[in-house]
């Protein structure tokens, strides 16, 4: 039966590293007073992640530390086959927090309510399978094998999974379209932004403003090219890049691109990361396909119009031409949109239009998963 006083929640993330999505949206679950939740974990830096979740009962499992990609997934498939979660049957959910092989942990963890909390199905298996079996002639040999039997075992899992929760549209129809799970049995919760927490205001300054992880499908890369295509930096703008350095190498390849007009910084603080949000003039993003995309509502939020790739989950609140600009993903494109918001009439527009964008609030995103969570536990009780 259903705890009397709350609603008891085990929540598995394969791992708590960094200061991104994923963890954000675990820690808006774990605030919720309605639910007495436990992690379990198979790797948590401390260090490099939030320290909200000090607060909270994390429970390690073992250890499948996240170094490199092959190394990484390895270590992770075997801890996914081969750990029991200690009484799971004590709680009224099983949550998988998963973005890809994670719900293989339901193979020797079975629950009668068990919901994935999918922030997107697999990228090197579905969306972006071409772009890294392009990536070496390795690659492009054993990809093939690898991604037909994981696709095999991706869909076993699903099989095991009554619900699931998901920020977009764009994971939605990746679900639906790959074949894991009905519509019906998806709870869209949308995004959301910890608006309390934003300030606006300040004198805007010639910046363009990129925060995200330093991976390569985020292609910082390409955001420097362009800006270095771009009348930007002889109108005396800068580029600033900041994030996690999540790929060691990816980072230190783009440090040898920095110069006077572009400048990359490491492990932003909360108060950087607000201050550059206050007084950059636009951001960009370009991430390949992103699944949600935070960044830019965050953007949005602080009133700052965002330049993005025309692919993905942005694409759900980015108004081309309104609060932001859509662009395909050639230096070239994104170099002429950057040049394009030097034009006041359209730059004032754009802004205007930031700030009116659709708030998707905390208070929104916490009634979602409530009225989710009641829902599951309704239909299951039948």
């Amino acid at each position: 039966m259903v705890s009397k006083d709350k609603i008891k929640m085990a929540i598995f993330v394969p791992w708590i590293k960094s200061k991104g999505g994923v963890e954000r949206a675990i820690l808006k679950v774990l605030e919720d007073k309605k639910y007495k939740s436990d992690v379990f974990t198979f790797f948590y830096d401390k260090k490099n992640t939030f320290d909200d979740f000090g607060k909270y009962n994390v429970k390690v499992l073992g250890n499948a530390e996240p170094k490199g990609f092959i190394g990484r997934g390895t270590s992770l498939f075997k801890s996914l086959l081969l750990t029991k979660i200690p009484n799971l049957e004590d709680y009224d959910i099983f949550m998988i927090s998963t973005a890809g092989i994670a719900e293989f942990i339901t193979f020797r963890n079975r629950h009668k309510r068990t919901v994935a909390m999918c922030h997107t199905p697999l990228r090197v298996a579905h969306t972006m399978y071409e772009y890294y079996r392009r990536q070496n002639m390795k690659n492009k040999i054993t990809l093939p094998f690898i991604v037909s039997f994981y696709r095999l075992m991706e869909k076993s899992a699903w099989k095991k999974i009554d619900y699931a929760l998901v920020f977009s549209n764009e994971v939605k129809e990746r679900l639906v379209n790959y074949g894991l799970i009905n519509e019906e049995r998806i709870f869209n919760l949308g995004p959301h932004v910890n608006y309390s927490k934003i300030k606006k205001g300040g004198k805007t300054e010639k910046i363009i403003f990129y925060p995200s992880r330093f991976i390569k499908y985020k292609r910082q890369d390409l955001a420097i090219k362009a800006f270095n295509l771009s009348d930007m930096p002889k109108n005396g703008f800068k580029l600033i890049l900041g994030g996690f350095a999540e790929d060691k190498k990816y980072f230190e390849s783009l440090k040898k691109l920095e110069s006077k007009n572009v400048i990359i910084k490491e492990n932003l603080s909360e108060k950087e990361l607000t201050d550059f949000y206050r007084k950059c003039y636009a951001t960009l993003f370009l991430a390949i396909n992103e699944d949600t995309g935070l960044t830019p509502l965050e953007s949005l939020a602080y009133g700052k119009p965002v330049i993005s790739v025309n692919e993905g989950g942005p694409r759900e609140f980015i108004k081309n031409g309104e609060n932001g600009l859509l662009v395909n993903a050639d230096e070239k494109s994104i170099a002429d949109t950057l040049n394009r918001t030097l034009d006041k009439k359209l730059y004032a527009k754009l802004i205007k239009g930031a700030n009116n964008s659709t708030r998707y609030d905390e208070k929104r995103f916490m009634k979602n998963l409530e009225n989710a969570v009641s829902s599951i536990l309704e239909k299951t009780y039948k």
